[in-house]
Order: structure tokens, then C-alpha cells, then sequence
């Protein structure tokens, strides 16, 4: 049966690719379903975990933890002890009452916890009293150790030690002293050492654990303090990847690693003065539930893989088995009997040769399309050694025709793509293009390329060089009609005539930035290669804004539109770059004449600069950005109206202000600050009189004077002239009348009587 079906389908290469198809994509997601599972499911597992890991070993932290607060619980009754204070402070240390009291206390602590090693009472170096547990006997060489840890650790400060007991075992303690430091020196004066078999304890919190786990508590260094389970060795430094995690992890940390002793789930805890506690646990004692579910889905991607390749070879032979009886059948149509005929006129079998011609048209379109393409890539292309498509050169390329290029550009192309599908763009480019060839017939060869959506390139061939005029009569035709039947609006740049094909990219180029004059002009301008250079010449170095501004002052509306008219006009004579300079300056100029209405006279900023010039370039055409500028006309005037409306209640408060902090400006004047406030200056000396008491003069005139009086003794190395010039006078003579005027006596008679005034007082 298997070798049948071998024969059946041999050498059928439509259905082999059908039945590849089919189980590849099934193949591909039953390889990604059970990939993507499996490692969920691990993820997921070795997150439960370490979750589990942490919160054990938390646990067990806050276990060692709590004989550590024990310790200090005793240091903190030692140290209030009335008994071993006496101690301390006694010069002899002789056995006395107090002594077998405080000897008793300590004996008494260490009865109550059996984790206790050693309590030592410290004096000078030497130990006053000590209580030792009897499962730790100590020798004298012990003593001397412990006297030189309370020596070499800083107070309050865990610490760890080891050593080798009479039975020769290792012994780790973990110690905590606190006491007096002498006021002279700032050495050790006296205090208490406590310390507990860390190692003993380490072994009791984790005796219980299963086998095949290692514990270790590190301390800072990463040294093994204490461990249990074996591995590890008390004294024995951390290393490699363990060292790594233990220096840069937080107060939990829970990480896969692979040590020398193989792959480890380690779990630490960090405690007190950086000790950490460290569980490691073998990864075989975790893997066994991952080995199971992936050995699960291994055997169900095998299963489903079986399946689908049933399933496929029958998707194949659904699909292949009617093309198959098809092909059979045409093959011998002659010989079908006629109700086998009647059958196929219900088939689309009669249909193949439409659909033949279809394709043969499709394919055309095809070539057309990459043909333009081609051409399309050749014209907008920078680069210098691009060449001409040989389809261009084998049609047109004949000797001494003569090309020129229009570039024709969609006015608003976003409107233009926005509101039309694929096949409605594709339809109107192809109007246009039918338009162009229609209008410009007699021109020539015409070959009539889109680039984009946006640029449509014209290439005329002929023997003679078209007129300008012709082709600008037919360009205005063609804006016309498709304005009218399919609403767009066109521009067109047109480049200068040359000899042959070898520079149509250039010229192509030269023609589409003709376009970009069309922000001069306006919608269905017409620009050549000509125009264009003449324009580029034009430059413009400022634009005169002063009757712009007045007309906004005197809220002149027809004046303003007159003027900003005026000012395009002048524009349009300009190359681009310089009329979009000028109508960034005089955006610029509005926009400060607005911000002094709120009384601000500061620059803008680069930012405000920078905003305003984005503002502006977003408008396609001159007369567009008309908008901007008649839009913050109508924001100022509303802004004058309501100041107007408002009587300037605080003008005189505000000129008061100004003038405090600028009265040594020479220019301040009533004008001056009337114009500031964009009021008369009459009306401005009747507000001031009213409301200040005195005449705008006058106010000035005392405010300077009297500032000049404090300089005079303020600066003495400063001249009468420096004086004058720095409140605001520019005549020296003038100044000193009016000082004069105001005291009786000239600066200089002031200076020279309070400076020897305050002499003798000296």
C-alpha cells in the first residue's frame, strides 16, 4: 500500500508542495506550542522555587538573628549593671563583693542560653572578669586572642573568629563589644566582649533540613563563617560566580549558578553588618518535575506530529485531487462522453483561458509598473554614475532630438492621499497622465512618468526645442481641467532645453525645484528653470515693519491688510529662503510689540524663535500664511481693547516699579514710559500727578538726587562725574545745581563734611 501510494503521487510536484506546506506550518506551531510551554512551565517552576527557598531561609535568618539581638539585649544589661560599673570603675580589681556580684549576673546569662561562649569584662588591655562556657574550655593563648579582638573590632560592630580548641576542633564565634573609649587618646579604655558559637548555632537551625544541601553564613569579606551540610570549611573564602552573587546581591537574592560541585539553586539572605546566609541546593533535587514535563511534551509533539502528517496528506489530496481530474480530463476532451461534457460546463474549467488573458494582462501592468519604477528611480536619484533605463534610450533616444523636462507636483498632496484609497490615487494619476499626453501632442514624443504621489515628470523629445510659451499655454489648460473634473490643484516647474538624453536627471532635478517657487505664487504657478535662477539671486536683508506695527497700534485694520500686502509684494522679488527670513522677522517683530502689551520687552527665546519658524514653514504658499498674521492682528487688537477698556489702574504703580529699577537709564523720559504703556504721554503726566502727588519730573529728579547722596558716601573713591552718570545724569553741572537745589550744598561739600563728620566721631 505504501509503495502505491508512492506511485500514485510521483512526480507530482504541485501536490509534494502542497503537502510541505501544510505540515511545515503545522510543524511550526506544534515545535513553538510545546517549546513555549515547556519553558512557561520551567520558568514558572523554578520562580515557585526560589520563592519557596527564600521564604525557608528567611525564616531561618530571623532565627540566627534572634540570638544576635540577644547579644546585645546582654551587652545592654551589662552595661546598666550598678555592679559591674563599680567594677570598671575600681583602680585595683581585687575580688571583692561587687566583683562576685557582677560574676554572678554574667554567670547567670550564661546559664540561660547554652549558644553563649564567652562573656569577658575588659580593662586596660587585660580581662577583669570572663565567664567561658565549660563545653569551650579556654586556654591562656585563647585569652590573649580574645583580648585582641575586643582590641582590633570597632564597637557595636559583629564580628567573626576561629580557633582550634584543646580537642583540636575548629570553633567559630561570632562576637559584639561595646564599652568606653579614653577621652586623650581615643584608644579602648575599658568594656565587654560577648560571643557565641555561631557555628553551633548554624548547626541547630539547620539540623533538621534535608541532605544534600549546603548552608553557609558569609560574613562582608565573603569568608565562610559558619556552614552545615559539608562542601565548605569554616575560614574558607567564597569564589567565582558565589563570590559575585554574595558581593552584589540585595537583601534577598535567588539565582541559578554553576559551581565546581555542579549546577545550584542559591538562595541568601543579607542580615546585620553584611552577614550572609546562603542556601545551596543541588539543581537534580528541582529538575525532576522539569524532566518530567519535558519528556511529556516531547511525547505529545511526537503524537501530534503523526497527526498532522495524516491531516496534511489529506488537506493535499482534498485540494489536489479536483486539479488533478481537471488536468486528466483536458487532456482528452474529445473522447469525454457528453455527460461528462455537461458536467464541465459547470466547472471553472471553461473560464482558464479568460483568466490565461487576465494574467497576460496582469503582467503587462506589471512590466509597465517596473518600467516606471525604473524611471522613477533614475530621475530622483543623487547619485552621479545612476543610469539611464534602456527602454528610455531605445524608444526616444535618437539622434538629435532634443528633451525637456516638466516637473508637474500635487498641490496638496496629504489632502490628495488622505482622501483617496490605492486604486482611486492609481486612477487619478492615470487621468492626469491621459490629460498631459492629450494637451501637449503636439509637442513632440511625449513620455509621461509618475515619481511619487506628489511628482509627476513630463519628458519631451523633439527635433526642435518646444517654445516656453506653448508649454506654459498648455500647462494652464491642463490645471484647469483637472481642477475641474478631479478637484486638484497642480504646479509645475519647467527646466531648460538640451541636446539629447545624457542629462535628463539633472534637468528632472532643476524642474522639480522650480516647484518649490510656488510658495511664492500661489496654487497653478508655472516656474522655469530661468525664473528660478534670477530669483535665487535676490536676497533681502531686513523688512522695514514700522507702519506694520503702527497700523496695530491705531487698530487700522485696512491699513494693516494694505501694508502686509505691500510687504508680499516685495517678498515675491525675493529667492525663497530670504522671503521666508523677512516673514519670519516680521512675525517676530508682532509677536514682541504682543508680549509688551503684557509687559514684557525681553528677546525671545530660542525656543520662541524656533516654535514661530515652525509655525510659519507649515504653510505651502505666501498668501497661506496671511492667516498667521491676520489671526495675531485680531489677538493684539482684542488685547488693546480690553487694556483701553481697563483705564490702567496700574500704570503709575508699575512706572514707579521701573523706575526704581532703572532710573540711572538716560532715556527714561514721560514719552518714554507712555509709549511702554501704550498710552499718551499727556495722559500719562495726568495718571502720574494723581496718583503719585507730584509731577513725573520732580518724582524723578528726588529719586535721582537722593540715590546720588547715598553713592557719595557709599563709593568714595568714585568721582562727582562717576556719581552723576551712574543716577542717570549725563551733565555734571546740571547735576550738581540740582543737588545743590535739594540740600543747599554741592556733592562735593556733602562728601567732604560727612566723611569728616564721621571722622570725629572716630
Amino acid at each position: 500500500m505504501y509503495r502505491k501510494l508512492i506511485e500514485k503521487y510521483k512526480g507530482k510536484k504541485i501536490f509534494r508542495r502542497m503537502f510541505a506546506a501544510c505540515f511545515s506550518l503545522a510543524a511550526v506551531l506544534i515545535v513553538c506550542s510545546c517549546v513555549g510551554g515547556f519553558l512557561w512551565f520551567e520558568r514558572t517552576h523554578l520562580d515557585e522555587e526560589k520563592r519557596n527557598h527564600e521564604n525557608v531561609l528567611w525564616a531561618s535568618s530571623l532565627m540566627i538573628k534572634s540570638y544576635m539581638d540577644t547579644m546585645e539585649e546582654y551587652m545592654e544589661t551589662l552595661r546598666g549593671d550598678t555592679y559591674v560599673k563599680k567594677t570598671f570603675l575600681k583602680e585595683s580589681h581585687s575580688w571583692d563583693r561587687d566583683m562576685s556580684i557582677a560574676a554572678q549576673e554574667i554567670r547567670n546569662m550564661a546559664d540561660v542560653s547554652p549558644m553563649l561562649h564567652s562573656i569577658y569584662l575588659m580593662s586596660g588591655g587585660e580581662e577583669i572578669l570572663k565567664c567561658v562556657n565549660p563545653s569551650y574550655p579556654m586556654t591562656q593563648e585563647d585569652d590573649g586572642r580574645m583580648r585582641e579582638l575586643f582590641a582590633q573590632n570597632d564597637f557595636l560592630d559583629f564580628f567573626s573568629s576561629h580557633y582550634t580548641d584543646v580537642y583540636g576542633e575548629e570553633q567559630w564565634i561570632l562576637g559584639f563589644s561595646n564599652g568606653e573609649l579614653d577621652p586623650a587618646t581615643g584608644e579602648k579604655e575599658s568594656g565587654i566582649l560577648i560571643s557565641l558559637d555561631i557555628g553551633k548555632i548554624v548547626e541547630e537551625v539547620f539540623s533538621r533540613t534535608p541532605g544534600g544541601r549546603n548552608y553557609l553564613l558569609a560574613d562582608a569579606k565573603g569568608t565562610v563563617v559558619a556552614e552545615q551540610g559539608g562542601g565548605y570549611s569554616g575560614g574558607e573564602a567564597l569564589k567565582g560566580e558565589l563570590l559575585e552573587l554574595a558581593e552584589g546581591s540585595g537583601e534577598r537574592v535567588s539565582e541559578i549558578l554553576t559551581l565546581e560541585s555542579g549546577r545550584v539553586l542559591v538562595s541568601g539572605i543579607r542580615m546585620e553588618n553584611s552577614f550572609l546566609l546562603l542556601e545551596l541546593l543541588p539543581y537534580s533535587e528541582i529538575s525532576a518535575p522539569i524532566n518530567h514535563m519535558r519528556n511529556m511534551f516531547i511525547g505529545i509533539g511526537c503524537l501530534l506530529a503523526v497527526l498532522m502528517v495524516l491531516l496534511a496528506f489529506a488537506m493535499s489530496s482534498m485540494v489536489y485531487l479536483p486539479i488533478d481530474a481537471a488536468v486528466r480530463i483536458a487532456e482528452d476532451q474529445e473522447a469525454l462522453p457528453v455527460r461528462v461534457k455537461s458536467r464541465l460546463a459547470d466547472t471553472e474549467l471553461f473560464s482558464v483561458a479568460k483568466t490565461y488573458q487576465a494574467m497576460v494582462q496582469t503582467l503587462n501592468n506589471l512590466n509597465v509598473r517596473e518600467e516606471q519604477k525604473a524611471l522613477a528611480d533614475y530621475l530622483s536619484s543623487r547619485k552621479r554614475d545612476a543610469g539611464l533605463p534602456e527602454w528610455v534610450e531605445e524608444n526616444y533616444g535618437k539622434e538629435g532630438v532634443y528633451s525637456r523636462v516638466i516637473c508637474l507636483r500635487i498641490s496638496d498632496t496629504k489632502d490628495f492621499q488622505d482622501n483617496n484609497t490605492e486604486e482611486a490615487i492609481a486612477f487619478e494619476l492615470q487621468t492626469i497622465t491621459n490629460l498631459v499626453e492629450q494637451a501637449l501632442k503636439g509637442q513632440g514624443a511625449i513620455l509621461v512618468n509618475p515619481v511619487n504621489e506628489e511628482y509627476i515628470a513630463v519628458l519631451l523629445f523633439s527635433e526642435r526645442q518646444a517654445e516656453e510659451e506653448a508649454l506654459r499655454a498648455a500647462l494652464e489648460e491642463i490645471f484647469s481641467v483637472t481642477k475641474e473634473l478631479l478637484h486638484i490643484g497642480m504646479d509645475a516647474g519647467i527646466s531648460a532645453g538640451k541636446q539629447g538624453l545624457s542629462e535628463l536627471k539633472s534637468m528632472y532635478q532643476m524642474a522639480r525645484a522650480a516647484t518649490a517657487y510656488r510658495f511664492m505664487y500661489g496654487v497653478n504657478s508655472v516656474i522655469s528653470e530661468e525664473e528660478m535662477a534670477k530669483k535665487a539671486l535676490n536676497g533681502l536683508k531686513t523688512v522695514k515693519t514700522d507702519a506694520l506695527i503702527s497700523c496695530l497700534k491705531n487698530s487700522d485694520r485696512e491699513g494693516f491688510a494694505e501694508e502686509y500686502a505691500r510687504l508680499t509684494d516685495i517678498l515675491r522679488q525675493t529667492s525663497i529662503q530670504a522671503a521666508q527670513d523677512a516673514l519670519t522677522d516680521m512675525a517676530t517683530e508682532l509677536v514682541r510689540y504682543q508680549n509688551s502689551l503684557n509687559y514684557r520687552y525681553d528677546a525671545l527665546t530660542k525656543a520662541e524663535y524656533g516654535r514661530l519658524e515652525r509655525e510659519l514653514s507649515g504653510y505651502d504658499y505666501l498668501d497661506n500664511a496671511g492667516e498667521w498674521f491676520f489671526r495675531k492682528a485680531d489677538e493684539i487688537w482684542l488685547t488693546l481693547a480690553q487694556a483701553r477698556k481697563s483705564g490702567r489702574e496700574d500704570i503709575v504703580d508699575r512706572a514707579v516699579t521701573y523706575l526704581k529699577e532703572n532710573y540711572a537709564d538716560t532715556n527714561i523720559s514721560a514719552s518714554y514710559l507712555a509709549d511702554m504703556f501704550h498710552i499718551t504721554p499727556s495722559y500719562f503726566s495726568r495718571l502720574f500727578r494723581e496718583k503719585s502727588g507730584s509731577a513725573f519730573p520732580d518724582y524723578l529728579a528726588t529719586l535721582r538726587i537722593e540715590r546720588a547722596r547715598e553713592l557719595l558716601l557709599e563709593k568714595e573713591n568714585k568721582s562727582i562725574q562717576e556719581i552723576c552718570e551712574m543716577v542717570g545724569y549725563s551733565n555734571a553741572s546740571y547735576f550738581t545745581a540740582t543737588f545743590k537745589k535739594k540740600y543747599g550744598i554741592t556733592p562735593g561739600q556733602y562728601r567732604k563734611n560727612h566723611t569728616a563728620g564721621e571722622r570725629e566721631q572716630i
